[in-house]
């Protein structure tokens, strides 16, 4: 009975909407504000399990490849996560996370991204940008409510970068061509490596903790001219897709940044 009542509504709409343009109008203004309403919602909580679901793949990336242990990130319910590190009791990295809001992969020299946070939630220059797979850039402009990230399709970006397996390091650059592609400088041609080796972040940069996966060696050759191999890599982050990000910032950086400064002061 329940089902021919539902049957002789539907019928009874079909026929009143139908006969009236004045109602028909009505009730596609209200049947599509409805379905936009379903949509916001779908988009702000599923949307938001998806990125908590991102957000445990991240943190165990980050134990499976870093160094640090657990405690050295953020472990609470903010926008900013943050723990305590049990061995030395002072919080080394923060993480949060972000929406990618526009993204460039195309220009040849220099692609960026904005970010749906800036200073009101504690971003700063020099803060390290990764996805659940990956490096993705560095960020290098804050505004209130916004972000912008320098992508590692970037000329002038140089990583800071060592081979996951024997820990021997160089620089990974982007050449400008594919996206998805880019070189591994200063290995030495003794070094035994090979395709699919995983290349990582080496933790020499005060913007990246060590250990955060870069891409994957899809082709090598030595040089004849010089010591060093010629190593062509994959980035394992697609940059054309990626939309969810969390930004690292690293508690210790300005101090770190303040004693190498000192480098250039006692060399000259």
């Amino acid at each position: 009975m329940f089902l021919i009542f539902i049957i002789l509504e539907i019928l009874s709409i079909v026929m009143v909407v139908g006969g009236d343009v004045k109602r028909n109008s009505i009730f596609n203004t209200s049947a599509n504000y409805i379905t936009g309403k379903v949509y916001d919602f779908v988009w702000r909580y599923v949307g938001y399990f998806y990125l908590r679901e991102e957000n445990v793949a991240l943190m165990q990336t980050l134990l499976k490849f870093n160094s640090v242990n657990e405690s050295a990130f953020i472990a609470d319910t903010a926008r900013f996560h943050n723990n305590v590190d049990t061995v030395s009791k002072k919080l080394k990295y923060k993480y949060m996370t972000a929406s990618v809001i526009k993204n460039s992969v195309s220009r040849q020299n220099n692609n960026f991204l904005t970010l749906d946070v800036g200073r009101k939630n504690g971003v700063k220059q020099d803060m390290g940008v990764v996805s659940v797979s990956g490096v993705v850039g560095i960020v290098v402009g804050v505004s209130d409510n916004f972000s912008l990230a320098i992508s590692v399709l970037n000329k002038k970006v140089n990583l800071s970068a060592k081979l996951k397996d024997s820990n021997f390091y160089g620089s990974v650059i982007w050449l400008g061509e594919n996206y998805r592609k880019a070189i591994l400088t200063e290995i030495p041609n003794h070094v035994e490596i090979h395709q699919g080796d995983t290349v990582v972040t080496s933790g020499y940069s005060a913007i990246f903790p060590p250990n955060i996966p870069i891409g994957v060696i899809s082709s090598f050759e030595k040089n004849s001219e010089d010591n060093f191999y010629t190593i062509e890599i994959d980035f394992l982050t697609d940059l054309k897709c990626v939309s969810n990000v969390f930004i690292i910032e690293n508690l210790m950086q300005e101090e770190q940044f303040s004693l190498e400064n000192m480098e250039d002061k006692v060399a000259q």
